[in-house]
C-alpha cells in the first residue's frame, strides 16, 4: 500500500504542524473522508474537532489534554482526538511530541462499546493508522523523516509504501 503524508496548511501554525494521509492515488485525505462521512450526522462535534485542531496547530501545540493517549501499540504515538464534551467521535492520529500530528480517520464511538476493537469501523481506522505509525516511526528512526521545531522534514516527497 502506498501512502502520502500531506500537510493541512489551514490548520498548521507556529505551535504544531498538522498532516493527514492520502492512500494510493486517492484524491482525498483520510481526514477529508472523516469530515465528509460525519458532517451531516454530527455537525457540532465536527465543529468542535476542527476548533481543537486549529488550537493545536496555531496556539497551544500538541497538549495531552486534547488526546486520548495510547490508542495503538506501546510507544507508537497513536492516540485519538475527540470532540468535547460528549466525546461521540474518535479521530485517530499520530502525535509527535510537540512537533506535529498526522491525522488519520475515525468515526462514531457508540456509548455501549468500551474499546475501538469492539466496533468494525473504528477497528479498521485505528489499525490503518497503527500500521502507518509503525512505518513513519521506522523512517524517523532511520533519519529519513526528521522532527524539526514545528514540522516534519524529508529530503524527498512524503510518499511511501508499506
Amino acid at each position: 500500500m502506498k501512502y502520502e503524508i500531506v500537510e493541512l496548511a489551514a490548520f498548521s501554525g507556529e505551535r504544531a504542524a498538522i498532516y493527514s494521509i492520502k492512500i494510493e492515488d486517492d484524491g482525498e485525505t483520510l481526514f477529508d473522508k472523516f469530515i465528509e462521512s460525519n458532517q451531516d450526522s454530527f455537525p457540532k462535534e465536527i465543529k468542535d474537532l476542527l476548533q481543537n485542531i486549529v488550537q493545536i496547530g496555531k496556539y497551544v501545540g500538541t497538549r495531552e489534554k486534547y488526546f486520548k493517549i495510547n490508542e495503538g501499540k506501546p510507544g507508537d504515538g497513536v492516540c485519538a482526538l475527540f470532540d468535547w464534551p460528549e466525546k461521540k467521535l474518535r479521530l485517530y492520529c499520530i502525535r509527535y511530541q510537540s512537533v506535529a500530528i498526522i491525522i488519520g480517520g475515525g468515526g462514531y464511538k457508540p456509548s455501549h462499546i468500551c474499546a475501538w476493537q469492539d466496533d468494525e469501523n473504528l477497528k479498521s481506522e485505528a489499525e490503518l493508522i497503527i500500521k502507518i505509525a509503525k512505518d513513519v516511526n521506522r523512517r524517523i528512526k532511520d533519519n529519513e523523516i526528521v522532527l524539526l521545531e514545528n514540522t516534519l522534514y524529508s529530503d524527498t516527497p512524503f510518499i511511501y509504501e508499506i
